[in-house]
């Protein structure tokens, strides 16, 4: 087979290259440089000749508080580019493989989230990449849709590396402890949809949360600062406040 990963630059596409290194399969791996998710046409064209049967979707507008004052960005990228990658898939009868967010949810129940929850994302990035996902669902092509939370990784800025320059850096930090949050490795998720790929699982269409077991956001905090013996100094505080 051969697969299509676009956002290859970012996390999730760094370690899809990493976890597929030694696959009989061909990956071809494309960043905004290569290809530009946001023409059709570019993609149609990549896709027939490259003859793709599976497209991993690791491109998005990822910042959340940026995406509040430039909408049409965030809608782009994370809406109408998704549908182009969708309606080419739909043509050529290959399989889009889109990677989503627990912001698509409301966000205040603090337990895991379940597949069939309803939907009600409060912000821009919620609901554009909410509007993602329905457009991918209304094209008619084969897809897997994982929603995932708080990725982290050696690549990149992530809450992981932020945390621990901050406990590094700082003499004291104070930390919610009544927020519940899920960081996910994006290694583990590259995994799965790997693994999906290599054993041709792609008829196993539908939307996916996968997250490891939610916790506080203390407590990975906590597992940051271990790494710079700064775990004593860290004080807790309602989110309230």
């Amino acid at each position: 087979m051969n697969i299509l990963v676009t956002g290859a630059n970012g996390q999730l596409g760094n370690e899809m290259r990493r976890v597929s290194s030694t696959s009989s399969n061909q990956y071809i791996f494309t960043d905004v440089a290569g290809l530009d998710i946001t023409s059709r046409d570019s993609i149609r064209k990549m896709v027939n000749d490259k003859q793709i049967h599976v497209i991993v979707n690791c491109a998005a507008y990822t910042n959340v508080d940026k995406a509040e004052d430039d909408f049409a960005t965030a809608d782009l990228l994370n809406n109408k580019a998704v549908e182009n990658l969708a309606v080419v898939a739909k043509e050529t009868d290959a399989t889009l493989i889109h990677v989503s967010t627990d912001y698509v949810f409301q966000g205040d129940r603090n337990i895991p989230c379940r597949e069939d929850w309803e939907t009600n994302p409060l912000g821009v990035y919620g609901k554009t990449k909410l509007a993602g996902e329905h457009s991918i669902q209304e094209t008619g092509c084969h897809y897997l849709i994982f929603r995932t939370a708080w990725l982290y990784s050696p690549y990149g800025k992530n809450f992981v590396k932020t945390m621990r320059q901050l406990t590094s850096d700082k003499d004291t930090l104070k930390v919610v402890f009544d927020q519940v949050g899920t960081p996910t490795y994006a290694g583990d998720l590259a995994s799965v949809i790997y693994q999906v790929i290599e054993e041709n699982q792609l008829y196993k269409e539908g939307t996916i949360c996968f997250c490891p077991p939610a916790t506080a956001g203390r407590t990975p905090v906590r597992s940051c600062a271990s790494f710079s013996g700064r775990d004593s100094l860290m004080t807790a505080r309602s989110s309230s406040r």
